[in-house]
């Protein structure tokens, strides 16, 4: 029995085993733990212990400057003073968290650790009404220091609040997931808790870009609340050239708005369409697209988007907004250390633009109601709108050398919305760009396009001779006519005419059987030779989303769209349509523009830009169009505005009573008018101040002119379109011809080059 026990263990020393074996599996479990933490989570762990040991803070930057041609700033960031306000101020827990410190002090230490969760409630309400005072009171000294109402601050507190819900709800679910995943459902791990995401202990700017009047204010109020407000040094966006005034002569315009006076003209709003403009706050999809900090990692990108940024929408701002948004810089001081560390911030970088600011301006004071071009006139001969209503319309403004847009006009501005009644928003549609974005059938215009691809498929030359019979299909007087086959012209026709005569006219019959010859598939093949059916990377992007469908494209038939053609019989039809412009076509300004630029370079494409050297190739080789039917298209473009039977060369007053649409010489204009197929107008018939179902006016056209001009040769491509205007000689005309003399007066065109 002695022996047993000397030889056996004792129950002490068996416990001590048992606890000896505990240790040892626990502290493997530690050690297995701290390798797993150290080794394999070291990047993930790592960085949170760092942050903790550190306070950062962010230092701003601002947006690059945008430039027309020569140097002119167009939008550029400003010094400024914003006021952000902390979290727990926007939500209103401030009263509650000030009303519980302030219960704890008055009650003292002992008797609230020994409060039941009953009393201290009751305590609490006992402050809470005094702090929500405080609250509200503060609140409203913001608002009479900031001239900001009580409800457009509410209003702002509440877009800051529903967005940083979203946002931490968002974070939280993709946080419950990860910890999901690593508990699976049989073992037990640690509750799953929500913590404050970043936004929610930050502060947040309500009051961007305050006066300096109104920083000093609510500085001092910042000295009282420091918990609450903060004044912050920032930027403000700033377009020094968007109010210009433009002198402009009257002696050249049509004879019932002329004057031998010069008007100076107020321009608001100048190429808001194409800067575009930026918005603050930022959108949730913006902060998605490129967050400040990653939800997953916790890792910062210094270029990402907090909740009171600023982003660029439409335009230059929009389509180049990671050009010209910048980085943050940072100081960090280490809380064990105290030693700081500085990156400097990264400015945004400037754009160059190819606009010119002077002559974009002045275009626009062509078309604004001071002028009356693009309003309603006696000699539109337009019977169905009334006098003086304005109209909608476009102008492009192409380099033919470069491709560079110089100008480019929508009308009405994005400036007109903010005088508009909710009618007229709905009617007119300011935000839209029309030159670059509305897309319109081209009508006659395109038939100078027509006769280039004909003359190198070798079906045409400049001699060849078609005969205008009025109407195209043998026995079928009533369809595929040409335009002066009508009644009205005694069912008039032209006669026997070679490409330039036929241009000058705009003989349909010559052009129907130009596109009969070509066949259905060729010329949509040269329309998009010419760029139609294709968006241009043009350097910017419209203001809004661009809708699916023909936006900044326009229409071609496609493979699947001719197969249905030919199988129904009709796709000799439809190239007999297309010739004239009309049928399954539409193009927008700057693609009309373009394509002329193409014609005056003779098959070579530069497709058209707003940034010098920036530019997308052309699809497939050039082909060099034939010098003689290149001269022999502008010989008729320049005729159809210089001879008296040309389309686009005179206004009519009445029986006999004509004057020249063009008087820019010694300049040279080559154009073509069109006069095209638009949907009916969707306006207030009955004039209840309401748009009701059925309101809208059946068979208004838009007007078109398109051309070129120059000294010796053809050295710009304008485009004017004019929705629902009716006859483009008399409604597009005009307007072009104020455009050229724009061009002489912004020094694009000199008369030096004549005299030599």
């Amino acid at each position: 029995m002695h022996t047993s026990r000397r030889n056996g263990l004792t129950m002490f020393q068996r416990r001590v085993l048992v606890l000896g074996i505990c240790v040892v599996i626990v502290n493997v479990f530690l050690v297995l733990q701290l390798v797993r933490l150290a080794v394999f989570e070291n990047d993930r762990y790592g960085v949170v212990a760092e942050s903790r040991l550190q306070e950062q803070v962010w230092l701003p930057t601002w947006r690059g400057s945008i430039r027309d041609r020569n140097g002119v700033e167009l939008a550029t960031d400003e010094p400024a003073y914003d006021v952000a306000f902390a979290y727990d101020a926007i939500t209103g827990v401030w009263a509650r968290d000030t009303a519980v410190r302030a219960a704890r002090r008055a009650a003292g230490a002992s008797r609230w650790a020994e409060a039941s969760p009953q009393e201290r409630e009751r305590l609490i309400s006992l402050e809470l009404e005094s702090t929500r005072a405080e609250l509200d009171d503060f609140w409203a000294q913001v608002s009479d220091l900031s001239a900001e109402s009580t409800r457009e601050l509410d209003d702002r507190r509440n877009r800051v609040l529903a967005k940083v819900q979203h946002m931490a709800a968002v974070v939280w679910e993709s946080q419950r997931r990860r910890h999901e995943s690593r508990y699976s459902s049989d073992e037990i791990g640690p509750t799953f808790r929500q913590r404050p995401i970043a936004e929610q202990e930050a502060y947040h700017v309500l009051l961007p870009a305050v006066s300096d009047q109104d920083a000093i204010s609510l500085k001092a109020l910042e000295a009282k609340y420091p918990q609450l407000v903060q004044v912050r040094h920032a930027r403000q966006r700033l377009h020094p050239e968007s109010h210009r005034r433009v002198t402009f002569d009257r002696s050249t315009l049509p004879r019932s708005l002329r004057s031998d006076e010069s008007v100076s003209i107020p321009v608001d709003g100048v190429a808001g369409h194409v800067l575009g403009t930026v918005r603050r706050p930022v959108w949730e999809e913006d902060v998605m697209r490129r967050p400040f900090r990653d939800i997953e990692s916790g890792v910062v990108d210094p270029g990402g988007y907090l909740l009171d940024d600023e982003v660029g929408i439409g335009g230059f701002e929009g389509g180049w907004e990671d050009h010209l948004r910048g980085s943050r810089g940072s100081v960090t001081r280490r809380r064990d250390t105290g030693e700081e560390t500085r990156i400097e911030h990264e400015p945004g970088r400037d754009l160059q633009t190819t606009i010119d600011i002077d002559l974009q301006a002045r275009v626009e004071a062509i078309l604004s109601d001071s002028i009356g071009l693009l309003n309603v006139q006696p000699w539109h001969g337009t019977t169905r709108l009334d006098p003086g209503r304005p109209l909608n319309g476009a102008v492009v403004v192409l380099d033919v050398d470069t491709g560079e847009v110089v100008a480019s006009v929508s009308a009405p501005s994005r400036e007109a919305a903010n005088s508009m009644t909710p009618l007229e928003l709905e009617v007119r549609q300011p935000w839209v760009d029309r030159a670059l974005e509305a897309v319109y059938p081209p009508g006659s215009i395109i038939k100078p396009l027509v006769l280039a691809a004909a003359s190198a498929e070798g079906i045409c030359d400049p001699s060849t001779s078609i005969d205008c019979v009025g109407h195209h299909f043998p026995g079928q007087k009533g369809i595929a006519r040409c335009w002066i086959y009508r009644p009205r012209y005694n069912n008039a026709v032209h006669g026997e005419l070679e490409p330039d005569e036929a241009l000058a006219r705009s003989c349909n019959c010559f052009f129907y059987e130009l596109g009969d010859r070509l066949g259905l598939e060729r010329i949509v093949d040269w329309f998009a030779y010419f760029g139609l059916g294709r968006r241009f990377d043009a350097g910017l992007t419209p203001l809004g989303l661009v809708p699916e469908g023909v936006a900044g494209r326009g229409h071609l038939p496609g493979e699947s769209e001719q197969a249905g053609l030919r199988k129904r019989g009709e796709d000799r039809f439809e190239s007999v349509m297309l010739a004239i412009g009309q049928g399954g076509v539409s193009w927008t300004p700057l693609q009309a523009a373009n394509a002329y630029a193409i014609l005056a370079r003779g098959g070579r494409r530069l497709p058209p830009t707003f940034v010098p050297g920036l530019r997308e190739s052309p699809p497939g080789p050039d082909v060099v169009f034939d010098p003689a039917i290149v001269d022999s298209i502008l010989a008729g473009l320049e005729s159809a505005v210089t001879d008296s039977w040309g389309t686009g060369s005179r206004l009519r007053y009445g029986p006999g009573d004509y004057e020249p649409i063009f008087n820019v010489e010694p300049l040279r204009v080559w154009g073509k008018t069109g006069t095209a197929q638009s949907p009916p107008l969707v306006t207030d018939v009955d004039g209840d101040g309401r748009l009701s179902e059925g309101e809208r006016i059946e068979g208004l056209d838009h007007a078109w002119f398109v051309g070129l001009a120059g000294v010796s040769r053809p050295r710009y491509a304008v485009a004017v379109v004019v929705e629902h205007g009716g006859s483009g000689g008399r409604v597009a005309g005009p307007i072009a011809n104020q455009v050229v003399h724009a061009l002489r007066e912004s020094g694009h065109l000199s008369t030096d080059e004549v005299a030599r």
